[in-house]
């Protein structure tokens, strides 16, 4: 007798598990490889707001049949992540595979962006932003420039090494793109007026360094991917009146309490998932509902384009006294 209720009692449980499971206990991935803030911002957004989710972190650091094996068990969801455009395009496939929609606040490369409808970005691409860098350039009255690029992330700097050559009107362009900074040591940069970053935060903060000890005196430009708190600590005095591309209206970050493009990205990355899920809008019909709606958050203004892109102003900060100000 013992037993048979044991037994009963077990299958009772069993049901009501899977009744709970059939209604979809709501749940956010958060796409991570180790680098990213994105959790902060989404867990700030469910707390401000009221909301329970079960966040899920995966990690996308491995290799493609361990990603692979680990999204099959999240079909359709959504997602926030991942952080560049190299990992948007290797994860691509996977999230049309799976039906996983994902908001990659921080994803520029006209490579990806616009080549799923099952990735979205919260940026401008590669293309506004070089055309928005180059007349930078020309107003700072550079002719003689150099491109730093990171060739570990080349679906970002190829992009931008595009879009600069397309806009750029100079004397003199080149282009470096580097895995190690040993590959500078050689690199005469007071030959430049010029030397823009499309380096993370740290690399270009100490490629920085190196290009002012060996002479370099004209102007520093970053593109989104160096405005990191990294590159005021790697970099120190060197990159004092640096000038770096924030995807997103600081102004308003800064009003809202938030500095980190990352923090603030993935916060507005959740307000639209969370509005996904209270209109009951599936992953496959997201990309449709989405597209030419506007929306206020904490990186600002902007409207969705028809590529999944963000429309919207970017902003100029410069580095001054150890600390990110706007450009005005």
């Amino acid at each position: 007798m013992k037993l048979a209720a044991f037994l009963f009692v077990a299958a009772l449980v069993l049901i009501v598990l899977l009744a709970w499971m059939e209604l979809g206990r709501p749940f956010l991935l958060v796409l991570d490889d180790g680098k990213t803030n994105f959790l902060q911002g989404v867990e700030s957004y469910l707390k401000d707001h009221n909301l329970r989710y079960d966040v899920v972190t995966v990690r996308i650091d491995v290799d493609q049949a361990e990603l692979e094996s680990v999204l099959r068990k999240y079909q359709n969801s959504y997602a926030v992540g991942p952080r560049l455009s190299s990992e948007a395009q290797r994860l691509i496939p996977l999230l049309e595979k799976f039906k996983i929609f994902a908001i990659a606040p921080l994803v520029t490369s006209y490579r990806v962006v616009g080549k799923s409808s099952y990735l979205m970005t919260l940026s401008p691409t590669d293309e506004e932003q070089g055309r928005q860098i180059a007349e930078k350039l020309r107003v700072e009255g550079c002719q003689r420039v150099l491109l730093v690029a990171d060739k570990l992330n080349p679906v970002h700097s190829e992009t931008i090494e595009e879009s600069l050559k397309r806009y750029l009107s100079v004397e003199h362009f080149e282009t470096r793109q580097i895995e190690s900074i040993d590959e500078l040591l050689d690199e005469d940069f007071d030959r430049y007026d010029g030397l823009v970053f499309a380096l993370d935060g740290r690399k270009a903060g100490i490629v920085a360094q190196l290009a002012r000890k060996k002479g370099f005196s004209g102007t520093l430009l970053g593109s989104d991917y160096a405005f990191t708190d990294d590159l005021i600590m790697a970099g120190g005095p060197a990159v004092e009146g640096m000038i770096l591309c924030c995807l997103f209206d600081y102004e308003t970050m800064l009003r809202s309490g938030i500095s980190d493009m990352q923090v603030a990205g993935s916060y507005d990355a959740t307000m639209i998932i969370a509005d996904l899920k209270r209109n009951r809008v599936s992953q496959h019909e997201a990309a449709s509902y989405l597209r030419g709606r506007t929306f206020e958050g904490v990186t600002g203004r902007f409207s969705v384009n028809f590529d999944l892109s963000a429309s919207r102003n970017l902003t100029f900060v410069r580095v001054t006294d150890g600390r990110f100000e706007i450009e005005r």
